[in-house]
């Protein structure tokens, strides 16, 4: 803190020499009308200082208290529009589920980060909590925050606030796979997927300036976010939202080009993810809704991009969750979260082929390593304590659990594999212990730990290898690996062969 005692000492000293120097200088006694204003510049100033300090005060306060570079962009609430036919933004696929844009801002400006010094990095969501688990620093808000993938270092964080009493922690987050924009979910209520009527929000955010681009508002709460590119590639960003799922165009002002959801599945989705080829949509179904889960057999609905068409797959298990596709396009594994089994699936005829004990209780995400011979799976409880913190291996050549490991996390969700391939990590979100865990797969250990941005919690993520200019590539998420990533994991397997 600034000194005030001190400073004020020094400007009077500094004015009582003026003084001596003013009567010096005249040869005779100040008048007192001379004296009178001086003493009323001294009574400004005094009172400019104090107020200068006092800011300086404050100031070093809210220095002392944030990430690096924290930007918080407030709106008020948002009203959503009536829209009757496709016109603008607004297209077909828009209207029949229902989305609203209810902001589009000037997201341009000076970049908010340095990706010469930081060119690939993870990029996860930030927030207050959920289940139980709140943070106790973090501010009622949704944010991201942006991690040097090489130095494990944090580069800088964002938040926002719509204007909502409550705002839901981001439950996930989306990269577009150019890396141009960052989707963050969220809304008004106590989770982004329970919300107030019409209180879904994702937040469209430019990944150089991390301002607003867009707000885009859904009758329920947005969840995962993932993103991949089609058979005919195009870059497609995969929502999340209730039983509702949506594409946006990140190439044409993220516009919605297609929607589907539980009328397509004849049943309730979950999880979906797109596959290797991009040309499917998997979604785990459960036939009476979660809570029912472990009485009822589950599905997998396997939707055609191309065609609409739904082809159910049966025999996984009664809660298939988290997804895992290998580069060729060949096989699919799949969690269930309430038999804590793993299913492998031929993508040729539709059938699971094999299956095995997960190795943890309540597997959610899967991840495979960079020769697809061992199977990562999250251990977080889901359909139980939901405070799971371990990660199980199975070994793909056998199909058979081989042990777990304890991380030390808690209520983890999504494990995703780093890019880099001579690190050979599995960087893996904790909610519950308001971390980033990277888990080295050389020496089965943890290799760091890194404490989110402000103290909230974190889900889900990306890594995104940038130029110097702030072109993009998205290189795995949530949903998996992507193109550029896929050609080296081929390039491993091959080499091994």
């Amino acid at each position: 803190m600034v000194n005030r005692r001190l400073f004020h000492k020094v400007i009077l000293g500094l004015l009582a020499g003026l003084l001596l120097l003013v009567m010096a200088c005249s040869g005779s006694d100040i008048s007192q009308e001379d004296y009178d204003s001086i003493a009323r510049q001294l009574d400004t100033k005094t009172a400019e200082m104090n107020t200068t300090v006092g800011q300086l005060d404050q100031l070093k306060v809210q220095l002392a208290g944030v990430a690096p570079r924290t930007v918080v962009q407030a709106t008020e609430a948002l009203a959503i529009p009536t829209v009757g036919t496709p016109s603008g933004w607004y297209t077909e696929a828009a209207l029949a589920a229902n989305i609203r844009l209810l902001a589009d801002y000037d997201s341009s400006g000076p970049a908010a980060w340095d990706p010469v010094e930081h060119p690939l990095v993870f990029i996860t969501s930030e927030g207050r909590g959920y289940a139980g688990t709140f943070s106790e620093t973090y501010t009622k808000l949704a944010g991201i925050q942006i991690i040097d993938a090489n130095t494990k270092e944090i580069v800088t964080s964002a938040s926002y606030d719509l204007g909502f009493e409550k705002m839901g922690t981001p439950h996930g987050m989306g990269i577009s796979p150019d890396g141009a924009y960052i989707y963050l979910p969220s809304g008004g209520g106590d989770q982004p997927w329970r919300v107030k009527p019409y209180g879904g929000r994702l937040l469209v955010v430019n990944a150089k300036t991390l301002k607003l681009e867009k707000v885009i508002g859904s009758p329920t709460g947005p969840h995962h976010v993932k993103a991949f590119t089609d058979w005919q590639g195009n870059d497609r960003v995969l929502v999340e939202a209730g039983g509702l799922r949506y594409l946006l165009d990140p190439k044409d002002d993220n516009k919605v080009v297609m929607q589907f959801g539980s009328e397509d599945f004849n049943a309730s989705p979950y999880q979906s993810d797109p596959d290797s080829t991009g040309k499917y949509i998997y979604s785990g179904l459960t036939l009476g809704g979660r809570g029912t889960a472990p009485e009822l057999l589950g599905a997998v609905g396997k939707l055609d991009l191309e065609t609409g068409r739904v082809t159910t797959i049966t025999g996984v298990g009664m809660y298939p969750n988290g997804f895992a596709f290998t580069a060729d396009g060949k096989y699919t594994y799949v969690s269930d979260s309430a038999g804590d089994r793993v299913y492998k699936i031929d993508n040729a005829t539709n059938k699971a082929i094999a299956n095995t004990q997960a190795g943890v209780p309540g597997p959610y995400n899967i991840a495979l390593n960079w020769d697809e011979t061992e199977l990562w799976v999250v251990g977080k409880g889901e359909m139980t304590y939901n405070l799971g913190g371990s990660l199980g291996l199975v070994d793909t050549r056998t199909m058979r659990a081989v042990r777990d490991y304890n991380i030390g996390g808690q209520t983890i969700d999504h494990d995703i594999l780093s890019p880099d391939l001579n690190a050979n990590e599995l960087w893996v979100t904790s909610s519950g212990t308001l971390e980033i865990i990277v888990f080295d797969l050389n020496t089965r250990e943890v290799k760091a730990r890194i404490p989110t941005a402000n103290g909230g919690d974190t889900h889900s993520g990306g890594f995104v290898q940038y130029a110097p200019d702030f072109t993009g590539t998205l290189m795995s998420d949530q949903g998996g690996i992507m193109n550029a990533m896929r050609e080296m994991v081929t390039a491993v397997i091959a080499a091994k062969q």
